[in-house]
């Protein structure tokens, strides 16, 4: 049974934390933990596709030529059915937030300004939670925050918590929303492992420490989670809603161990991590990982910058040094091909522009560094490259604000062309030489006659299909090529 209450998912994304499918995030399982009944789900692919429809009676999400509509591709129900539940809604809670603009292959995050336009016409009680009542929310990189306004919604309701043993009861009885959320065997669920930063002071852009004060959430509890995920059909986990997974429980290799000891016994398809700090990555923890966790697993490092001046004005996790020495780290101890046909668990590289003291120089110093990665031989899943966003109540908002993105962005399209072409494409043919079998690949949308497909786990690379094949099943491929940021393959079953 249900009540009254419907939960808008718009889709998450913030520095410890994604929500975008085909990851299930954790604030609608917890918003729904609230409620002592199931409430019922809508994402915002809903909205749009009852809007859609009644522009277009005979549309379709994939037609069968052209591209899969995938603002849409995610609705949950029919245009009637989802029409009846806005109508029984009260409240509508709708849940916002992007905090880490990306890009997204099957899914696109609502903004504030879309869902109050869909939301417009209709009679009812509007909540507002979700990372967007921090700072607010913006899906793309260089721009403003965008901010509540008053008047849009009845009540703007914070979720918050004491600990982790007052959410453990939302966060079981929420599990249950994913029974009305679509493609579950295609989603990998993002399960919390900790919050807030460890560092006494964070980053300058980062929006963890104006949440939460650093707490661990115990084995006992995440287990118990998973568990009960499981039962209800999820096969896919990642360890994330944390700033540092190495440093779990003050990076206690005993906690570590057990933790991942008793994850990997459930047995679940895919087990993997999230955020790694490169000051506190050592061989201790790095074994535990690739022990424990299934191949293809990503350890993405908030390098943001190896220029030294900028790390230093906006207090950056690690030095030059650090970060050199922790992708070293995990190359040599996860730097082994899996059954799945990728490496066992390796590093992400993330770069920030815009930061403060960014000159372009800074360009210059981070092209070098990506270059020595490629001259020394070392492996790097994916460079992450995106324009920060000053969010209010960051310490880049009050000291620098937008001023070193308009100073400096006019030469970012060619710097990043440049990485691409002479950093990212090397590393794939290095990553992924022609010839090699990856396994279990989910079909995700079409571009004419071709169909993008992707392995289910922490950033799997993007792979291009000359064929046009069911959405939503698995395959099996074998390189043929690279792309600056994807490969392109034959189907071999």
């Amino acid at each position: 049974m249900t009540d009254k209450t419907t939960i808008l998912d718009c889709y998450t994304d913030e520095p410890a934390g994604l929500g975008v499918p085909p990851f299930v995030g954790v604030w609608p399982r917890y918003v729904a933990g609230l409620h002592e009944r199931q409430p019922m789900y809508l994402a915002i692919d809903d909205l749009r596709w009852l809007r859609y429809r009644e522009c277009v009676p005979q549309a379709v999400i994939d037609p069968p030529v052209g591209r899969t509509h995938i603002e849409a591709m995610n609705h949950t129900r029919s245009p009637d059915e989802i029409r009846r539940v806005l109508q029984e809604a009260d409240p509508l809670v709708v849940i916002a937030g992007v905090q880490t603009p990306g890009k997204y292959l099957s899914a696109r995050p609502g903004t504030l300004r879309e869902v109050n336009k869909l939301l417009a016409s209709l009679s009812l009680r509007k909540v507002l939670t979700g990372p967007v009542l921090t700072g607010g929310t913006q899906v793309r990189g260089g721009l403003r925050p965008q901010l509540p306004q008053a008047g849009d919604y009845e009540e703007l309701r914070p979720f918050v918590f004491d600990s982790y043993e007052q959410l453990q009861p939302h966060a079981l009885r929420g599990a249950g929303l994913i029974a009305q959320m679509p493609n579950m065997a295609n989603r990998i669920v993002e399960i919390e492992t900790g919050r807030g930063c460890p560092r006494e002071i964070g980053c300058s852009f980062c929006t963890e420490p104006l949440k939460h004060a650093v707490q661990w959430r115990n084995a006992d509890h995440i287990v118990e989670e998973v568990r009960t995920l499981m039962g209800l059909g999820a096969r896919a986990f990642r360890l994330g809603k944390q700033s540092c997974i190495y440093s779990y429980e003050s990076g206690d290799p005993q906690k570590i161990e057990t933790l991942l000891s008793r994850l990997a016994a459930l047995k679940p398809a895919v087990l993997h991590l999230d955020n790694a700090n490169p000051a506190m990555v050592d061989a201790h923890r790095t074994e535990l990982f690739v022990k424990y966790l299934t191949p293809g697993s990503t350890a993405a490092m908030g390098v943001e910058s190896f220029d030294p001046k900028v790390a230093g004005a906006n207090n950056l996790n690690c030095t030059f040094e650090m970060a050199f020495e922790a992708i070293r780290t995990v190359n040599r101890i996860g730097g082994f091909r899996g059954e799945n046909g990728c490496h066992a668990l390796l590093p992400g590289v993330n770069i920030l522009l815009g930061l403060a003291g960014e000159t372009p120089d800074t360009l210059e110093c981070n092209f070098a560094a990506l270059k020595c990665l490629l001259d020394e031989g070392l492996l790097v899943r994916r460079i992450n490259i995106r324009q920060v966003v000053p969010f209010p109540g960051t310490a880049l908002y009050e000291q620098a604000g937008q001023k070193y993105l308009r100073m400096n962005r006019r030469h970012y399209p060619a710097w990043i062309e440049r990485v691409r072409r002479e950093i990212d494409m090397p590393m794939l043919e290095r990553l992924f030489p022609v010839g090699t079998v990856l396994s279990d690949l989910c079909s995700e949308v079409h571009n004419g006659g071709t169909t993008f497909l992707r392995q289910i786990g922490s950033y799997p690379i993007l792979v291009a299909v000359p064929e046009r094949l069911a959405l939503g099943e698995r395959f099996d491929v074998r390189v043929t090529g690279v792309l600056p940021r994807s490969l392109t393959a034959e189907r071999i079953r």
